[in-house]
């Protein structure tokens, strides 16, 4: 056993081995023989898959037909008094009765059930509604519109058409002094915390492809939650093929009863999303939240959202925590330190203004707290888009639903190389536009399901993004050519109207830039991190190197629209985090 499995099965009092004894014991008790291994019947690819709580609970499973049937049961204790009196009542029955640990009778499950748990997953959106499915190609009539959008801001930088600089000057003015209104803003407060014996149950999915070399720091991590083991489902979900993975996670796992590894079938899409919509059918617990493998979340985490759920509106879904960076000082290259400071923008300042004000607001892929019936009300992730996290906050918005966020934090890990950087943030821009181009094939519907008012956020923050992206760096390229006088500066010289024009588009973009500036420096002392002022002003470099990456995601987007970049982790030197107590609480460092 490894150091990190040593600690956890430490830490929840039970080993692999410790789990299989106490089973055992179990079956000795009612006279039935004990499953090491279960081989289930053929993969059934015809029928519908059991409920959630099927997998969930994991008491029972049928194997074999007619006279050579045998249920395989893992009764909870408050059963076995009664099966032991049937027993005696039946003796004859015991030999089409055996005994597995609830962890083998799920394996065995999902194992049968494989196929159709696959479909259902691939399927989750584009069975549903094929026009919010980023499988769907954009229509014709979106790439024509999106082309004449970029012809339109050429022109209008050029300043060949005067009306169309005034319409890019006030799009960046507004753009500026919506960054200005966001770096106005009071930190969200924890609500009141929930009784232990009022707290809902709770799953845990993180999806892990080719992470074996963090898996066992992942799952100390999470073993620090502070949540009752009795209503905790932590799912590790590994792919099938990644072997390495799925052996680190067994062992990382150990017996603890409230840990388990989902394996996912070989298909296509290989895609985060596409994991979760395979998990989500194999848990039935109230709220659900997702981990990245490389995430270490404040051990209150599930508590406070869970708090947040309770005290919030009826049509209030999910709710995000903030992420933020993690690394050592020596860890901290100028890259990361841009990075800091750009989530710290979006989560303690972007996302909080947009939650106070009921405003639609972009999830982040990682730490965001479902209801799960809500989840699976609009069909779960759509695993085709590979940011599931901002598509799916539309479909929320689309539907009536409402998102929040939560005070607490999610450490992380960010690429410290420009080369993982890029291929991670052309992932990200790549969704953006999927998510787009699949949210607005049809403007008016869209537009009358989100309102005005979530419409025109959903604006300032997505569109806005990939405009800004798309745009900053031939606009830096052509300002600094006409300072150069290698090209005339916008209209020139031609009349005051056109002056004044000119002067209003730079000092639109300036305040873009002067607003981005401020936002960075309000959020720099609840980050826990204060920003070097050279880092401040050096975004500019930062942004172009997102327009770089903006321009890549297009290339992608044509010919290899489902391709996840993978991000490898376990890279950087972190900052080490205080132990927990066996019983999941935190311990003083």
């Amino acid at each position: 056993m490894s150091p990190i499995a040593a600690e956890h099965s430490a830490r929840s009092g039970v080993s692999a081995e410790a789990e299989r004894e106490s089973w055992r014991r179990v079956a000795d008790d009612l006279g039935l023989p004990f499953l090491d291994r279960i081989d289930p019947d053929p993969p059934d690819t015809a029928s519908e898959p059991p409920p959630p709580a099927a997998f969930s609970r994991a008491e029972a499973l049928f194997l074999g037909i007619g006279g050579g049937a045998l249920l395989v049961v893992a009764p909870p204790p408050d059963r076995r008094e009664l099966i032991a009196r049937f027993l005696v009542d039946h003796p004859a029955l015991r030999r089409r009765l055996a005994v597995a640990t609830p962890r083998e009778i799920r394996r065995a499950l999902i194992e049968r059930w494989g196929d159709p748990l696959t479909r259902r997953a691939v399927g989750a959106i584009l069975d549903r509604d094929p026009e919010l499915s980023a499988a769907s190609r954009p229509h014709p009539r979106q790439l024509l519109a999106a082309t004449a959008m970029l012809a339109l801001w050429a022109l209008a930088l050029s300043g060949a058409v005067p009306p169309l600089l005034a319409f890019w000057t006030a799009s960046f003015l507004t753009i500026g002094l919506f960054r200005l209104l966001v770096a106005d803003l009071v930190p969200p407060r924890p609500p009141a915390p929930i009784d232990e014996e009022e707290l809902p149950r709770y799953a845990v999915l993180v999806p892990v492809y080719r992470e074996a070399r963090v898996v066992g720091d992942l799952v100390a991590a999470l073993a620090r939650l502070d949540y009752p083991r009795d209503r905790l489902e932590v799912r590790l979900i590994v792919e099938a093929d990644d072997l390495d993975t799925r052996h680190a996670a067994i062992e990382a796992v150990g017996g603890d009863p409230a840990f388990d590894v989902v394996v996912v079938p070989p298909s296509r899409p290989r895609t985060k999303p596409k994991a979760l919509d395979f998990a989500l059918a194999t848990i039935d617990a109230e709220l659900v939240t997702v981990y990245d493998a490389e995430d270490r979340p404040e051990p209150d985490q599930l508590r406070r959202a869970a708090a947040v759920f309770a005290a919030g509106p009826p049509e209030l879904a999910v709710v995000q925590a903030a992420l933020e960076i993690d690394h050592t000082e020596r860890a901290r290259p100028w890259l990361v330190r841009q990075f800091e400071i750009e989530y710290a923008m979006n989560f303690d300042g972007l996302l909080p203004w947009l939650a106070a004000r009921r405003l639609f607001l972009p999830l982040g892929g990682t730490s965001n707290h479902f209801r799960r019936d809500v989840l699976v009300a609009i069909g779960g992730w759509d695993p085709h888009n590979v940011t599931e996290d901002a598509d799916i906050a539309v479909r929320l918005a689309r539907a009536g639903w409402h998102a929040g966020v939560v005070a607490s934090r999610t450490r992380e890990e960010a690429p410290t190389r420009s080369r993982a950087w890029l291929a991670q943030r052309t992932r990200w821009m790549k969704g953006w536009i999927q998510t787009w181009f699949a949210h607005m094939r049809r403007p008016r519907r869209f537009h009358r399901e989100l309102g005005w008012m979530d419409a025109v956020a959903f604006h300032m923050v997505l569109t806005g993004q990939i405009l800004s992206a798309v745009s900053f760096l031939p606009s830096v390229v052509i300002l600094l050519l006409q300072a150069c006088g290698v090209l005339p500066f916008l209209l020139g010289d031609q009349t005051l109207g056109d002056d004044v024009l000119g002067l209003s588009a730079l000092g639109a973009f300036a305040t873009g830039v002067i607003g981005t500036f401020v936002l960075a420096m309000n959020v720099s002392p609840r980050s826990g991190r204060a920003f070097r002022v050279v880092d401040v002003l050096s975004m500019p470099l930062y942004w172009c190197a997102i327009s770089l990456a903006a321009y890549a995601a297009i290339v992608e987007l044509v010919h290899a629209p489902d391709r996840w970049n993978k991000t490898t982790h376990g890279v950087a030197t972190r900052v080490p985090v205080a132990r927990a107590s066996p019983t999941g609480r935190r311990a003083k460092a």
